[in-house]
């Protein structure tokens, strides 16, 4: 069996914004990483998968900017979407362009955000995930993070009965998805055993494609409209996007489908969706400030301060976000950092989504 990765960039990034942008979303951007987000995700599938066989999910605005990112993979590896649909149209354009080229293959999803410290645990993970597929080829396998405190920005796992095990790794059948929580409900679930939903799945192509002709039978049937083409071409690509409906992979399958798998894993995993998130994973100084780019901070602790061309100075301030875009700056306390995709519609006009 064949491992093909395929790696989702087309988010935009708002609650990273204003440095990240439509133009510019942050897997373009490093984040204390040697190369963009986008590129420390692709040297990790190369563990696992020939640069050949790596695909990256993209929106149409950045799709040439990925190949200067990764030059390696093949420019028919670019799917380039014309809209933004949620992960699971996405997920199932993917399979279908390499169930056409392998009806057998493994499928490796991960998202293009992700921080991962530990590359050897994290290698090591998949891998049990795709020798567990050889005894469990209907099984469609998710990642749970081991969680460190309680959270409530992810959602969450609730592993059962294990169903394979190997020298270092279980794997789990899920009992139940939950959503994001609130932090009282998120100190139970820790006290549980539940487990992060990272966003990070392992399943046979031939697998998936049959989980969405059960679950979301309109996309499917898309899907088989699309595949009756000798070559996808870009009209066919707009029609199924244009009519296809905006779901989650989670919501559209993993919490209906009866054969669902969990892994534990401990990697250093962390998602970095907000300013504030990115403060707690970057190292900071003696006082607690993440800082980037030409910064002077005086009796100030706590702060995210992030300067790309002009020097940015704080003088008796604390637990702030300070961030100097291309376009604009944002201050805003830490604790609102969340709310900042808001802003990033308004200042870019789309006031129909605040």
């Amino acid at each position: 069996m064949a491992v093909h990765a395929v790696i989702m960039a087309g988010g935009r990034g708002e609650r990273l914004w204003p440095l990240s942008t439509p133009d510019n979303p942050k897997q373009l951007h490093s984040f204390g990483t040697a190369g963009s987000l986008l590129r420390s995700t692709f040297e990790r599938t190369r563990e696992i998968a020939d640069s050949s066989r790596v695909y990256v999910v993209t929106n149409e605005q950045i799709a040439a900017r990925v190949l200067e990112h990764l030059p390696e993979i093949p420019g028919e590896n670019v799917l380039a979407e014309p809209v933004g649909r949620n992960t699971a149209p996405c997920i199932a354009y993917a399979a279908l362009t390499i169930a056409r080229k392998d009806p057998d293959a493994v499928m490796a999803v991960f998202p293009a955000d992700h921080w991962i410290s530990d590359k050897q645990g994290f290698t090591a993970a998949i891998g049990f995930g795709i020798e567990a597929l050889r005894e469990h080829p209907r099984l469609l396998i998710t990642l749970g993070m081991v969680p460190d405190h309680p959270e409530t920005g992810y959602g969450y796992i609730a592993p059962g009965e294990v169903a394979a095990r190997g020298a270092s790794h279980r794997l789990h059948r899920v009992l139940t998805f939950r959503e994001k929580p609130d932090l009282k409900t998120a100190e139970t679930y820790i006290e549980k055993g539940f487990l992060w939903n990272a966003g990070m799945f392992l399943w046979r192509v031939d697998t998936i494609l049959d989980a969405f002709r059960v679950h979301l039978p309109g996309m499917h049937a898309l899907l088989s409209a699309m595949n009756e083409r000798p070559e996808i071409r870009d009209e066919d690509v707009r029609e199924f996007y244009d009519r296809v409906e905006a779901v989650s992979i989670d919501y559209g399958v993993m919490e209906k489908a009866p054969d669902v798998g969990v892994i534990p894993a401990e990697f250093g995993w962390n998602d970095i969706g907000s300013w504030d998130a990115l403060g707690r994973i970057m190292p900071g100084d003696a006082h607690g400030n993440t800082v980037s780019g030409d910064t002077l901070l005086e009796d100030a602790s706590g702060n995210v301060v992030w300067a790309t061309r002009k020097k940015v100075v704080l003088l008796g301030l604390n637990d702030l976000v300070v961030v100097e875009g291309k376009d604009a700056i944002l201050v805003c306390p830490r604790t609102r950092s969340q709310d900042v995709s808001r802003l990033a519609r308004l200042a870019s006009g789309d006031r129909e989504k605040t």
